[in-house]
C-alpha cells in the first residue's frame, strides 16, 4: 500500500472535524455549513457578540453557542463549543459544518456540531427589532 493510501485510508476512518481552522490569518469571513448543499458566510469584523450556555431543549447536544451578527443570529446546538469560542477569539475559525450525531461520542475532545440555525434579521418575516 502506497503512501498516499495510507493516509487515505487513515483519514477515513477517523470522524469528521465540524470545523476548520489554521488560517491565522484574520479571515475576513466564517462560513457556517448547515448542511452538505449551502455555505453561508459572514464577516468575522461585523460580530457583535456571541453567547455559550447550556442547551434548554430536549436534545441530547448539551450547548448552545449563539453569534449575532448586525443581519443575523447563527444558532448551534451541540458540545464541547468551547474550542469555538477560542477560536474565534484567536481570529482563526474559518468555518463550521453540522455533523451527525454518529460522530458526538467518537470526537471525545473536539466540538461536535449538531446542528446550525440562522436567523436572518434583515428580511421579512425576520425577528427585526
Amino acid at each position: 500500500m502506497s503512501l498516499q493510501q495510507q493516509v487515505a485510508a487513515k483519514k477515513a476512518d477517523e470522524p469528521p472535524s465540524c470545523y476548520t481552522s489554521g488560517t491565522r490569518s484574520g479571515g475576513a469571513f466564517i462560513e457556517f455549513r448547515p448542511d452538505a448543499h449551502r455555505r453561508i458566510g459572514f464577516p468575522v469584523a461585523q460580530l457583535c457578540h456571541y453567547t455559550l450556555e447550556p442547551n434548554g431543549g430536549d436534545t441530547d447536544a448539551p450547548e448552545r453557542l449563539t453569534l449575532a451578527f448586525p443581519t443575523a443570529d447563527v444558532v448551534m446546538v451541540g458540545a464541547r463549543l468551547g474550542k469555538l469560542v477560542e477560536l474565534i477569539n484567536e481570529h482563526d475559525l474559518g468555518s463550521v459544518s453540522a455533523v451527525d450525531a454518529r460522530y458526538a461520542n467518537l470526537l471525545v475532545r473536539a466540538p461536535w456540531v449538531a446542528s446550525i440555525a440562522i436567523a436572518r434579521l434583515d428580511k421579512s418575516g425576520g425577528a427585526a427589532g
